[in-house]
């Protein structure tokens, strides 16, 4: 680990960094540290490296490790937290990714499961991923998907490991990311990581969120936040209605092409996900814009967030 002591990760909101590439999937080193620093100026506790929004699985293991080392760097200068998503498709990448992490002196890492093995593998692979990550705390991530789905059980079960502070839970299941936030043991935070419901969760107890819109909308978001933790519910339920709308004609869109298209109205980097997955699509750009270009509006011009009661930024 760098000889800087690690913030502790005690929830707030954390903007899943964006991982640019060009025309031939090269990752974009100068246009993502720009893009980093922007994110970091506004009201977010810190940054997500390498997730799902970071498109890390679909990077080359020396991309991702230039993502980590700038965007730990630029945290670090910002005051803010950098935590670390190290899933691979091998263990031995992911052991890797943990260890040049804390090289870097990230305050933490995250990984989903290892993909087509069962919980007890799942078990060993998370206390490997601690020793390589030399005492880096670790958030892990659930997000049930064909081949990765756990019981409530299991998931308290690695909360229990020595090292493991908390979890970010991507479930579409809003009740069941309840009972994982009413069952999870003392002391362990939960990071929601599905946007639509961001207002419940915290209300339920969440401690934190993470997700995609943050980076396109991060006023809105972190204002979504902390309304729902300072009890200001019609506030956070409007903002929440908001998100949710443009969310419904997103999905109906295509998701990926959705964020890009998005992207590009905004004037920010469109081409973020990697080939094969779905690109900017300048010949559906301008019918959805036509539609979604008031709520985009609403959601960009959205005041700084208020004052957290709970001492989270």
């Amino acid at each position: 680990m760098s000889g800087v002591a690690a913030r502790p990760i005690t929830g707030g909101v954390l903007v899943p960094a964006c991982s640019p590439c060009d025309e031939r999937d090269v990752f974009l080193e100068d246009v993502f540290a720009a893009s980093l620093a922007e994110s970091l100026r506004e009201p977010l506790g810190g940054a997500y490296l390498c997730g799902g929004t970071g498109d890390g699985m679909h990077m080359r293991l020396e991309e991702r490790k230039a993502a980590i080392r700038i965007g730990v760097s630029l945290c670090k200068k910002a005051g803010k937290c950098s935590l670390v998503q190290v899933g691979a498709p091998t263990m031995r990448d992911a052991l890797e990714l943990a260890a040049y992490a804390a090289e870097c002196g990230a305050d933490g890492i995250s990984s989903v499961p290892l993909g087509g093995f069962d919980h007890s593998a799942q078990m060993r692979y998370y206390r490997s991923l601690l020793s390589a990550a030399d005492g880096l705390p670790a958030i892990l991530y659930y997000m049930p998907q064909p081949g990765v789905s756990f019981t409530l059980d299991q998931i308290l079960e690695t909360l229990s490991i020595e090292g493991v502070s908390g979890i970010k839970c991507s479930s579409n299941d809003l009740f069941f990311t309840e009972r994982l936030i009413a069952e999870k043991p003392a002391g362990k935070v939960l990071f929601n990581g599905k946007d639509e419901y961001l207002a419940p969760a915290v209300i339920h107890g969440a401690e934190g969120g993470i997700g995609m819109w943050a980076t396109v909308f991060p006023r809105a978001y972190a204002s979504i936040y902390h309304h729902a933790r300072n009890g200001e519910l019609a506030a956070a339920f409007r903002l929440q209605k908001q998100l949710n709308a443009l969310c419904c004609m997103v999905m109906r869109h295509g998701l990926l092409e959705s964020y890009a298209a998005i992207r590009h109205y905004l004037g920010l980097h469109a081409r973020v996900f990697r080939a094969p997955q779905p690109q900017f699509n300048p010949r559906t750009y301008d019918e959805f814009i036509e539609r979604a270009a008031p709520l985009i509006d609403q959601l960009r011009a959205c005041p700084r967030p208020p004052q957290p009661k709970g001492g989270l930024a």
